[in-house]
């Protein structure tokens, strides 16, 4: 699997629980990259408990290190895409 591969897994996860989510993807390396999403509140722990497996998996079967950090929209504006 790419690093590509999982960005786009775990996007659609977190788009399923919460369409209204804003992502900023940024890209460490070929195998680290960091999520932050940017959704109410109430659907934080959902995004948490429906991403973690994943992401342990993703870096102990693939070698990929993508976290997900999870911000509320409400109190934390997102950064604007440059």
């Amino acid at each position: 699997m790419t690093l590509e591969d999982a960005i786009t897994e775990l996007c659609q996860r977190i788009t399923t629980i919460c369409p209204e989510a804003v992502l900023r993807i940024a890209r460490a390396s070929e195998e680290e990259a960091s999520i932050r999403v940017y959704a109410p509140a109430g659907v934080e722990t959902a995004i948490k408990a429906d991403t973690h497996e994943y992401t342990i998996d993703l870096l102990t079967s693939e070698g990929l290190d993508v976290q997900v950090l999870v911000y509320d929209i409400a109190t934390s504006l997102p950064p604007t895409e440059t």
